[in-house]
């Protein structure tokens, strides 16, 4: 699979800066800095606040929401990632922001019950061996009370404006049905509820992607992917490559994915 699907591994990748890049590209388009920004209203941060950032990468949300709590609260940012998490520290540093940085393993987070005011992931439960275990670990140490939120995409919700619409569904489908978590967008409201959160609210997000961001999805790796399963055949993948360079070189590219923000109140 793509790089992307190696989200989870990166430091075994040797290439974290395709994951640094990636992650600058996509933080950078408003139709994403929409959904963070409602996230954070909805975590309902105080100054003196603890706060835990779940699989936090290059720490852009931890600093935001350093910002919120002030010099008297706490933030921590976790990830399994320790290029991340040098990455995520370099970034505080230069904004005189005191963040509490870690590499964690998120199945088992290393924290007292209730030991924080809200605990939040962004498109971080996708990559992990269990989401249902890591939401768990995020209510055990979210005081009762506290606010849980995570926002996760669905990959059969993604779209692409391509003249081939069959063609198109099988590399979507290629994508979604290889990536271990490819429903995970869906299935949060009910992971949320089987957890006993309370008053969750569910709402979805239309994030418009950029090449750049679509391309680890439905470009080379996956199309090759779709070849070595039959799905389709070695001059469809090439025609369909092919499509997408025109589709940039003409100005008439054009994708969409879904994602939910789903956050709820430890009982």
């Amino acid at each position: 699979m793509t790089h992307l699907a190696k989200f989870g591994s990166i430091d075994q990748t040797q290439d974290a800066g395709y994951f640094i890049r990636f992650l600058d590209e996509a933080t950078a388009q408003p139709s994403l800095q929409a959904y963070k920004q409602r996230l954070t209203e909805l975590l309902a941060l105080q100054p003196g606040g603890h706060v835990l950032d779940v699989g936090c990468g290059t720490g852009d949300d931890a600093r935001v929401m350093a910002t919120r709590v002030g010099r008297t609260g706490r933030v921590v940012g976790v990830d399994n990632s320790e290029a991340m998490i040098a990455e995520a520290r370099r970034r505080a540093e230069a904004e005189s922001l005191a963040i509490d940085y870690r590499v964690v393993n998120a199945m088992q987070l290393p924290f007292d019950d209730e030991s924080f005011d809200a605990t939040r992931a962004d498109r971080s439960l996708m990559h992990v061996p269990d989401a249902r275990q890591v939401l768990s670990e995020m209510q055990r140490v979210t005081k009762t009370g506290g606010r849980v939120g995570v926002f996760e995409v669905d990959f059969e919700t993604l779209t692409i404006d391509a003249d081939d619409r069959v063609l198109a569904r099988k590399i979507s489908h290629t994508w979604c049905d290889g990536f271990k978590n490819g429903w995970l967008g869906r299935r949060m409201p009910r992971l949320f509820a089987e957890l006993g959160l309370c008053e969750v609210r569910v709402t979805p997000y239309v994030m418009i992607l950029t090449p750049g961001m679509l391309l680890p999805l439905l470009g080379s790796a996956t199309t090759e992917l779709a070849v070595e399963k039959g799905v389709v055949t070695r001059a469809e993948a090439h025609a369909w490559l092919a499509h997408l360079d025109e589709l940039q070189r003409t100005g008439r590219f054009f994708s969409t994915m879904t994602g939910y923000l789903i956050a709820g109140i430890r009982a």
